[in-house]
């Protein structure tokens, strides 16, 4: 597999992000920043790193390293075997799955909890939406990327959603996770909003199919 770029989406952040990204650039050409301001959420700059890129595959990865980027050989050996397999979803939540550093108790069930209300809302068969770690062909997704309208957290289920209704075959793979403490993710507030988003999308899908 040929690295053609590094994009990095830096979504409004108020950190140290922009000067350290400058200083990788002068030593990697391959690196790419788009910056994006005022902060407008995770699924805008995946949208925005997505439709910027040349790549036929592309990987789609949390800043925060929770999966190591190794785990890319996992994903991508699923679609290099399965010319059928179109995105190929790191899971936290399978046989061979790692978990080496654990959330806490209470993110834990209520990740489990919020999975399992996604899985009876949406029909979506899969044990980990959320984990942010995805490989996808990219020609097959940009058709419907820009009718996708969260742009938040719950950006992973509607992309998944759309996906599906799309005939796209999806392979969940069991990958390494370690949690970051640094995480943005507020374990009570967003799980609101995406459970929140989730049910406005579902309902919004169920009139445009009836």
């Amino acid at each position: 597999v040929q690295l053609l770029e590094i994009i990095v989406v830096n979504d409004g952040s108020t950190d140290k992000t922009l000067a350290v990204v400058d200083d990788f650039r002068k030593k990697m050409s391959l690196i790419k920043l788009l910056d994006i301001n005022p902060n407008q959420g995770k699924g805008n700059a995946i949208h925005q790193g997505l439709a910027a890129s040349q790549g036929d595959l592309c990987l789609i990865a949390d800043a925060d390293s929770a999966t190591p980027w190794d785990q890319f050989i996992h994903l991508h050996a699923q679609i290099a075997q399965n010319s059928k397999l179109k995105l190929a979803i790191a899971s936290r939540d399978l046989p061979g799955s790692q978990v080496r550093i654990q959330q806490s108790w209470i993110r834990e069930h209520m990740g489990r909890t919020f999975n399992l209300m996604v899985r009876l809302i949406t029909q979506l068969p899969y044990r980990d939406t959320q984990c942010g770690f995805k490989l996808v062909t990219r020609r097959d997704i940009l058709g419907f990327l820009p009718f996708l309208k969260v742009k938040r957290f719950a950006w992973d289920v509607e992309f998944l959603m759309f996906a599906r209704a799309h005939e796209l075959q999806i392979q969940e793979v069991p990958v390494i996770w370690e949690h970051q403490e640094e995480s943005r993710v507020h374990a009570i507030r967003d799980s609101l909003e995406m459970l929140w988003s989730i049910l406005k999308m579902r309902v919004r899908i169920w009139f445009t199919q009836n």
